[in-house]
């Protein structure tokens, strides 16, 4: 499989450098969009990698990532946890606690899926988003 490109793996390593920095912080809104957008940098670049489209913004890549029972039922609870929100959280639905340890579970299963991870797990392991030997199971 080809690498991926340096500026997908520039824009993965911002959102979730900024993420985690926004979560010392205790801005977990923040820290929630950066996995969000760090999720959908991958997400929206897969159709361009021969795999097939979850659609074209954020809020479909993770719905269309929830239901997708081709996927492992832990990448798709991941994504559902992901797209809850603050609104989701008021009403007592599904929200992430840890919103950029799910971001990693499932950019750590397209990098498998893609032969890359070498390039997407050492940035996750550097993080602290994933455990060694990194099988960011939930």
């Amino acid at each position: 499989m080809q690498p991926l490109p340096e500026t997908l793996l520039s824009q993965l390593r911002w959102e979730l450098e900024t993420g985690s920095k926004a979560l010392r912080e205790g801005n977990e809104g923040k820290a929630r969009v950066c996995a969000r957008r760090a999720v959908a940098w991958l997400v929206q670049a897969l159709p361009h990698l021969g795999y097939p489209s979850y659609g074209t913004h954020v809020g479909q890549n993770l719905r269309e990532l929830a239901s997708d029972h081709r996927l492992p039922e832990h990448v798709r609870q991941a994504a559902a946890r992901l797209r809850g929100g603050a609104r989701a959280q008021l009403q007592g639905q599904l929200y992430s606690l840890y919103p950029l340890r799910d971001a990693a579970i499932i950019l750590h299963y397209f990098a498998q899926q893609l032969g890359v991870e070498e390039t997407i797990v050492p940035m996750l392991r550097e993080l602290q988003l994933c455990d060694p030997p990194c099988d960011c199971s939930p």
